[in-house]
């Protein structure tokens, strides 16, 4: 039967998707806009220049217009399943001048759209107490326009711990330094536990399944999981997509 997915998260949900069959279709995927911005209204400060890419251009100009819950909305009737995953809200965010939010994406900062307000503008790192409150009042506010929408029972959640080697035993290099890689698996568990609590489904890749694709088309990273992993996770889009409850 065919099902309609869409995809708010990063690669980590995207690349499973290519492991499904002809009958699941894409009908967005909405990538690099973390929570707090996706949650934060628009902002009209960062006009500048397109980027080399379309990926790279929509990026950037859906999370400028925080179009996450407009897309949602336009496509809610459609949806057979939401996959979401957190590994944007690795980025950070930026407060603008305006008291607006946006993803400390690499699309960003090499857009040169930041030189206009150079020192009016203050990054927010995930892992701090000032992340984690507006990331959790920004989790609310989005779970629950889900459940308005309708969208409960069609959206399912990944927690995907980062990899710290690579299928063939080599070390995976750290996102930005050492030791920040496992205080993001800490604080993304911490996410997942607070999606959980407000009665949404969250499936956890097994520890054993925690391990990067050496020769990933964009470089081993802790996030750029191995082949088995991506088939588990296509496996609990195809469960979760059928309407079958699992324990």
């Amino acid at each position: 039967m065919h099902k309609n997915l869409m995809i708010y998260g990063s690669c980590v949900s995207r690349d499973p998707f290519e492991e499904l069959g002809s009958d699941y279709a894409l009908l967005g995927y909405v990538a690099r806009q973390s929570m707090i911005s996706a949650l934060s209204r628009p902002t009209e400060l960062l006009n500048g220049e397109a980027l080399a890419s379309s990926f790279q251009n929509r990026s950037l100009g859906g999370d400028l217009k925080s179009n996450l819950l407009p897309t949602l909305r336009r496509y809610a009737a459609e949806i057979d399943l939401l996959v979401i995953d957190l590994t944007d809200e690795r980025l950070g965010v930026i407060r603008l001048p305006d008291g607006n939010y946006v993803t400390r994406s690499s699309e960003l900062m090499h857009s040169g759209r930041l030189a206009g307000i150079a020192g009016r503008y203050r990054l927010i790192e995930p892992v701090t107490e000032e992340h984690w409150t507006l990331w959790e009042s920004a989790a609310n506010r989005l779970f629950g326009a889900l459940t308005a929408m309708g969208l409960r029972d069609k959206t399912l959640v990944l927690g995907t711990p980062w990899a710290q080697v690579t299928e063939k035993g080599e070390p995976v290099p750290p996102f930005r330094d050492p030791g920040k890689d496992v205080e993001l698996n800490a604080y993304f568990a911490e996410c997942c536990a607070h999606i959980k609590s407000l009665g949404y489904t969250v499936r956890t890749l097994p520890e054993d399944l925690r391990v990067a694709q050496a020769d990933h088309k964009w470089g081993a990273a802790p996030y750029h999981f191995g082949a088995v992993a991506r088939q588990w996770i296509a496996r609990q889009i195809e469960v979760a997509a059928s309407g079958v409850a699992v324990a």
